[in-house]
């Protein structure tokens, strides 16, 4: 680093008095001026992101973005000073302040919801080489490889710098974390969405999700699959299990996450080193100086005034995504939004499960950064609607026709969803089992970190009733979800999909896909589509087994948006011309280059990973701090 710690924070004692004498800084800085106001930052703060109105420079024809908020004098009710404003208090937020706090910063966070109310979306952690995976035997890994493969899932359309803070981070963030964890206190707030008594979390309790041939033994990763490679690389932070959302046989039930929890502990540390919290915050504006450096930020109150906070090193931008804001998720996330509409929805019908409105984007924006370019990231990715989730058996169209290499699911998205409308199918016969364990450790696919989920799953489909129309509720295998999926049993391939909904034409064309797959398995290789021969598992052992979903050819969104503002290395936004904005970082789901394309899965929960490890990044930079 060539700006030392020292350098970063000196002037923050004084930070009060400088700010009130207004020295080299507007009225109203980065934020649009009041009525009569002749603040020049403020006309200037939508010229900064470049020629024209900086909504061309997305070709979408919407005005999402809009312009910054007037705000006057005697709209700010309170002022606080201190060197780094975290503006959220997610997951990446609490790494963030608390990184900062640890490198001696005085630290403010503004986080949107109520106290009581805020609570971090999450269980499982992605991360590479914490010596708390290297102790159960998962790990050291090569962490060059993992970034390759994560810039070879998203065709280069990622940052590898970015994944690279993130790889190369991720284990010591974790493992900081969890030494936090200390029981009891009586200050940590367990959240039990069941009437089950639910006892202090233990970091010795978290498991690995494996691939399901763990159940036979142990398993070398990385496990290669389809052109792609996964690593066990993941702690799960759950614990009993939930039946709020179950029924007697179990189905529904969930894992009841305990990752706030360890959160918490993150958050009290921050707070013991002198982090202050300030609920229903919203940031609404950045604040810059004549040069253009962030030194602050406005936020709004619950009752609509607003609350100054002024920051002598700057502000990391922690903010979400965007998915509330249905109308910028329509516009920005052209691919999503195209294919919705030949479908005939609406804005609405993207919106994830997200209550994030952008706000951290838009800041940055009217301050000259942008958001990265198409194709822009969502976290959705190809289901079966099968318990067994995404393993490669046949699969085949509305048409009966097979269309891709099943094995390379970070293709099947974009690939599934072109297809015909109608069902869509995966089936296999009585050896389902044995191709299930062959499989890696992708997102959607069956895993051993608990091995009785597996074991429950094959439990419901050998007791599907053969020849039922009506075919039988399975239990999800997947990691933490219960969902029941419908799987039908058949003695024959046509009687099998009949019971799907397919065509009687259909019915024959994807009898003879069988035929011709069942004659690729018995030449022992792919000859169609290169699936790995461990797969080519021939389906002519009655009875034949089936699940199906209705592609509908557009998708939602899913959980949250993953697209984000163009930073270097380091975190630090960027503008238009790549210049940095001084004072300005992000992190978590404001931060790009980290998917490119989509979710893709080297390790799973690596959305959760990422935004830890690159708040605890942000939160190191920001404050001098060196950072691999």
């Amino acid at each position: 680093m060539n700006v030392s710690r020292r350098d970063l924070l000196k002037g923050s004692a004084v930070l009060g008095a400088g700010l009130a004498a207004t020295a080299g800084l507007s009225v109203l800085p980065g934020c649009a001026p009041a009525a009569g106001s002749s603040d020049k930052a403020g006309d200037s703060a939508l010229a900064n992101s470049g020629a024209g109105n900086p909504n061309d420079h997305y070709q979408t024809g919407i005005d999402w973005l809009g312009t910054p908020p007037e705000i006057s004098d005697d709209e700010v009710t309170a002022t606080f000073d201190g060197d780094i404003i975290v503006c959220g208090g997610g997951n990446s937020g609490i790494q963030a302040a608390l990184a900062a706090a640890e490198g001696g910063a005085k630290v403010h966070v503004l986080e949107s919801s109520a106290e009581e109310f805020r609570r971090v979306k999450g269980r499982d952690v992605g991360h590479v080489n914490s010596q708390w995976l290297i102790n159960q035997g998962f790990g050291p890994y090569d962490e060059g490889a993992i970034v390759n493969e994560f810039m070879l899932r998203c065709g280069g359309r990622n940052n590898a710098e970015i994944v690279k803070r993130y790889v190369y981070n991720s284990g010591e963030t974790f493992d900081h974390m969890i030494s936090l964890v200390s029981w009891p206190d009586e200050r940590i707030k367990p959240v039990n969405r069941s009437s089950q008594e639910i006892s202090p979390i233990d970091p010795s309790a978290m498991y690995v999700p494996q691939a399901a041939g763990a159940l036979d033994g142990p398993v070398e990763y990385p496990v290669s699959q389809g052109g792609f490679k996964t690593w066990a690389s993941t702690a799960s932070a759950v614990g009993e299990i939930s039946h709020m959302f179950g029924d007697e046989s179990g189905i529904g039930e969930n894992d009841y996450s305990r990752w706030d929890e360890i959160q918490q502990f993150s958050i009290l540390k921050g707070q013991d080193l002198g982090a202050e919290w300030h609920y229903e915050q919203r940031a609404r504006c950045l604040i810059t100086d004549d040069s253009g450096a962030v030194v602050g930020v406005y936020a709004e109150n619950a009752d609509g005034t607003y609350t100054r906070y002024n920051a002598a090193t700057g502000v990391i931008l922690c903010t979400g995504d965007f998915g509330a804001d249905v109308n910028m998720a329509w516009a920005l996330l052209a691919e999503h939004s195209e294919l919705a509409a030949r479908a005939g929805k609406e804005p609405e019908d993207l919106r994830p499960e997200s209550f994030c409105e952008g706000e951290g984007h838009k800041m940055a924006c009217w301050l000259g950064a942008q958001i990265e370019p198409l194709p822009r990231p969502v976290m959705t990715y190809y289901w079966t609607g099968a318990p067994w989730g995404t393993v490669p058996y046949l699969w085949l169209n509305s048409e009966g026709k097979r269309f891709m290499n099943e094995a390379a699911v970070s293709n099947a998205w974009a690939t599934g969803i072109r297809q015909p409308v109608g069902p869509t199918c995966t089936i296999s016969d009585s050896k389902w089992f044995d191709v299930l364990k062959r499989g890696g450790i992708e997102l959607g696919s069956p895993n051993a970190g608990r091995p009785d989920y597996v074991l429950e799953m094959k439990e419901d489909v050998d007791n599907v009733p053969v020849g039922d129309p009506n075919g039988a509720r399975c239990r999800d295998s997947v990691e933490c979800e219960r969902a029941p999926h419908i799987v039908y049993k058949a003695d024959t391939i046509e009687e099998l999909l009949g019971f799907m909904g397919f065509s009687d034409e259909a019915i024959k064309e994807a009898t003879a896909s069988v035929e011709r797959y069942n004659e690729l398995c018995y030449q022992g290789h792919d000859a169609d589509f290169d699936k790995d021969d461990k797969f080519m598992s021939p389906i002519d052992e009655p009875p034949y087994i089936g699940a199906f979903f209705e592609n509908e050819r557009w998708k939602g969104i899913g959980l949250v948006c993953l697209t984000g503002l163009i930073t270097d290395s380091h975190l630090q936004v960027l503008d238009g011309d790549g210049k940095k904005i001084p004072g300005l970082w992000a992190a978590g789901n404001c931060l790009g280059g980290r998917y490119g394309t989509g979710y893709v899965t080297p390790i799973a929960g690596n959305s959760i990973g990422m935004a830890i490890t690159h708040g605890r990044v942000a939160g190191k930079v920001a404050t001098g701090q060196e950072v691999r």
